[in-house]
């Protein structure tokens, strides 16, 4: 009976260990997996400025004037009433728009005007939470879609 049991235990423990193999993702090189990035990864991949950094952040969509996390339905096209896929109109709030927090201020003005100033020479660490991750400190009216807080020298 014992040796029953180890044996299931041996074959389960095996296919999960197989189970986590095949579900770790091997991201492309320059791409961020962590929600925490340090200045030295920023600075050490080439980019200029937190904006840039954050572009290539698998977490995040960035375009040209707007900044969001990931979420929703990030599907491209959709089926309209006759079964023809269309392109999705732009920006359908189909992602989390997050809250901006520098240096412990949160920003009252554009937030991708205000990454692009932010020089990678000057950033120590920025940190995403989602919104379910959001910090007691950063809980506030804006801070349902997440907060991007980035600490800089």
């Amino acid at each position: 009976m014992r040796e029953r049991t180890r044996r299931s235990t041996a074959i389960a423990t095996t296919l999960a260990l197989m189970a986590a193999a095949a579900c770790a993702s091997n991201p492309r090189p320059g791409t961020y997996t962590r929600l925490i990035i340090t200045g030295s990864e920023i600075r050490d991949a080439g980019y200029q400025s937190a904006y840039e950094a954050l572009t290539h952040h698998r977490e995040l969509i960035v375009l040209e004037g707007e900044i969001g996390f990931r979420g929703g339905n990030d599907n491209p096209w959709v089926r309209d009433g006759s079964g023809r896929v269309q392109p999705r109109p732009r920006m359908s709030q189909s992602y989390h728009v997050p809250l901006l927090v520098v240096d412990g201020d949160f920003n009252q003005n554009d937030a991708v005007t205000t990454l692009r100033r932010i020089a990678a020479a000057d950033i120590v660490t920025i940190r995403l939470y989602h919104r379910s991750m959001v910090p007691a400190r950063y809980r506030r009216p804006g801070a349902e879609g997440g907060v991007i807080e980035v600490n800089t020298r």
